[in-house]
């Protein structure tokens, strides 16, 4: 585990820290974690742990069953109601996006386009999945509904950790989502609201189209 840096907030570094553990698997799905054994392992008081547990269990990447915290550990329908909910919000956010992206905004998008085309050129796999964070970042931000952004937050952690945790091995065509991007991007340049919200439901509608090819194989909290 990380150090705590006494210049911060516990809490908040504390959830910093288990958000990342959470997310790069180094707690699995369903696993039980105990507070005092979390506050022993980073140096700080069991209230401290049970602050941090309280914003995890807010995120969605907590569960509590029975006074018992573990990791969250989606059942198909969970990911497929992920997934129906990305698609509204996102939709949406791309429509607004049209309508009030600034000009740097657009700018960087542009750039976040063509370092994807590099990175799929190159095999960058690990610069593709931050990149592609990126790309959906700034259309939710362009949107410039704050509403909106905090909602897509959440669903996009959930969709990460989904992806990270559970479907890892069933995301390989990297340079599909970059010509999608790329359709979204110049339909926002053009501000055709109606083309780029088309081109974002046809983008996640793939990727869900992928989910329901794996879920056969998906381990979930129903077996």
């Amino acid at each position: 585990m990380r150090e705590i840096q006494k210049t911060e907030l516990l809490h908040s570094q504390v959830y910093t820290i288990l958000k990342t553990m959470i997310m790069e698997r180094d707690f699995a799905p369903g696993e039980r974690l105990v507070e005092t054994k979390v506050a022993v392992q980073l140096g700080v008081s069991r209230g401290t742990v049970r602050e941090a547990f309280q914003m995890l269990l807010k995120d969605g990447l907590l569960t509590r069953n029975n006074n018992v915290i573990s990791v969250y550990n989606p059942t198909v329908q969970d990911i497929v109601d992920v997934y129906q909910c990305r698609e509204s919000l996102e939709s949406l956010a791309v429509k607004l996006a049209t309508f009030h992206i600034t000009d740097d905004q657009l700018k960087r998008l542009g750039t976040v386009l063509k370092e994807s085309k590099k990175a799929v050129n190159e095999n960058n796999t690990q610069t593709l999945t931050n990149l592609n964070q990126e790309f959906h970042d700034l259309i939710d931000i362009a949107s410039h509904n704050q509403q909106l952004i905090q909602l897509c937050d959440v669903i996009k952690t959930k969709t990460l950790y989904i992806r990270n945790n559970v479907l890892k091995n069933h995301f390989k065509n990297f340079s599909d989502f970059v010509d999608d991007h790329e359709r979204i991007y110049l339909a926002i340049k053009d501000h055709d609201a109606q083309k780029a919200e088309n081109e974002m439901k046809t983008h996640i509608e793939k990727s869900f189209k992928t989910i329901q090819s794996a879920l056969g194989a998906i381990p979930t909290a129903d077996h």
